[in-house]
């Protein structure tokens, strides 16, 4: 009979990339963040919100592990520019203060310019 020291241990996951690793923490601020807005908008442009922060983070695993990544990583700067005047739709509503106005901003403007340095990278070995 088999024990469980007698079992292969699984092979280790793949790491994350660093990428995918800075949307995931940008998405859990967020999550956190949404938390405080009034009922009134929480279910409408705090979702909204939350929504595209998840995409952005969906899309960037799916570019990781695909071999066709421009599509998917064009897509995921869309749902970052969403992201990008929902967060300016909550400071201009008052939700969001202007240092976490500038700390969300800061994030969803790296995020972009990483993702598309992705691209480009991928377009050069096309």
């Amino acid at each position: 009979m088999m024990s469980e020291s007698d079992l292969p241990s699984p092979a280790p996951a793949p790491a994350e990339p660093a990428l995918v690793t800075r949307a995931y923490d940008l998405l859990l601020w967020l999550v956190k963040h949404v938390e405080k807005f009034p009922r009134a908008h929480r279910y409408t442009v705090g979702e909204q919100m939350q929504a595209a922060g998840l995409a952005v983070v969906l899309l960037l695993v799916e570019a990781a592990y695909t071999g066709e990544k421009i599509p998917i990583l064009r897509r995921a700067i869309v749902e970052l520019e969403k992201l990008r005047f929902l967060i300016r739709l909550g400071k201009d509503l008052g939700f969001t203060s202007l240092k976490q106005y500038e700390h969300a901003s800061k994030e969803v403007v790296g995020l972009s310019q990483q993702v598309g340095g992705w691209v480009r990278q991928q377009r050069r070995r096309g």
